[in-house]
C-alpha cells in the first residue's frame, strides 16, 4: 500500500499550454513516481505501466523513479490522478488530492489515453 500525493509539475504546466487534448499533456501527467526502492522490491519497472486501485477507482499510467520518500506516490494533477481521489470536498471545496491509499501493481494493459479515461469516469 502507499499514499498517493498529487500536485503540479513543471512539465505538466507547459503541456497545459499546448492543450489537455495532446499527447504532450497525456505523456506529463499519465504517470506515477515511486521511490526506487518501493519500484525494485514490487516489481515495478521503470517507464512500465502500473495499475493503481484505490477505494474510488483505478487506472493505468506509467511508472517512473522519483525523488518520492519509500511509501509514497506522487501524480501530477488531471484526470488519470482524479480516478483515484474522491470528489468530496469535505465542506471546503477541496477533495482529498494527498495521502489516499492506493495499491500498484505491475501491468501488461496499455497507458490509458483520454478516451479510456473519459469512458473510466462515465462507467463510475
Amino acid at each position: 500500500m502507499y499514499r498517493l500525493i498529487t500536485g503540479r509539475t513543471a512539465k505538466q504546466g507547459v503541456a497545459l499550454h499546448v492543450g489537455k487534448t495532446t499527447r504532450q499533456y497525456q505523456e506529463s501527467v499519465a504517470v506515477a513516481y515511486f521511490n526506487e526502492e518501493d519500484m525494485r522490491r514490487n516489481g515495478i519497472a521503470e517507464g512500465g505501466a502500473v495499475l493503481l486501485r484505490s477505494k474510488f477507482g483505478r487506472v493505468v499510467v506509467r511508472a517512473h523513479k522519483g525523488s518520492v520518500p519509500k511509501g509514497m506516490v506522487f501524480m501530477p494533477y488531471g484526470p488519470w490522478a482524479n480516478l483515484l481521489t474522491s470528489a468530496d470536498t469535505n465542506g471546503i471545496g477541496m477533495p482529498d488530492l494527498k495521502g489516499v491509499e492506493v495499491d500498484a501493481t505491475s501491468s501488461n494493459e496499455e497507458i490509458w489515453d483520454w478516451e479510456r479515461v473519459l469512458k473510466e469516469v462515465n462507467s463510475q
